[in-house]
């Protein structure tokens, strides 16, 4: 994602303005950029640590159980960032990890009520940080936006052929 409270300021993107090519993957990664500093600074205003908080406790919210190894798959970090992740939200009471009784390693966390709250908390801010980043783009081009954007993200590589 983009600029982690650890690593930068949260209220500055790393990311300068004055070179943008007309390149699909550095446009993506701006833009991700600029969003991820928004939704830390909102994360870091509700007391969470940065948006990956948020992305677990949204991908929780749907009552599915799911190892953390789909968790992990399901917002984009690896396991091991995971793990700290989960194990600040846990330190907070904000989700809880159950054993799988099909396989005692595997952990299931699942969210809490009050991880409800701060996750219905945080949809608030997110929904700002949204408007402000799309701020002069219509609604018509907004629905392109993440109809594109959903086709991108949940496109699959090709299988290979056979030789």
């Amino acid at each position: 994602m983009g600029a982690r409270p650890e690593m930068v300021d949260v209220a500055e993107s790393p990311c300068s303005a004055l070179f943008r090519p007309a390149d699909l993957t550095f446009l993506l990664h701006a833009a991700a950029d600029r969003m991820a500093v928004e939704l830390d600074r909102a994360a870091v205003a509700i007391g969470l640590s940065d948006v990956r908080d948020w992305l677990v406790l949204a991908a929780l919210d749907d009552g599915q159980q799911r190892t953390q190894f789909e968790l992990s798959k399901m917002v984009c970090v690896d396991k091991t960032t995971l793990i700290g992740v989960l194990d600040r939200l846990e330190q907070r009471k904000l989700v809880v990890r159950t054993v799988d009784p099909r396989d005692r390693r595997v952990r299931i966390p699942q969210i809490t009520a009050a991880g409800r709250r701060v996750f219905a908390k945080f949809a608030t801010a997110r929904d700002a940080a949204e408007a402000k980043a799309l701020d002069g783009v219509g609604q018509e081009q907004r629905a392109v936006l993440f109809e594109l954007l959903g086709r991108i993200a949940d496109r699959q590589e090709a299988p290979q052929p056979v030789s």
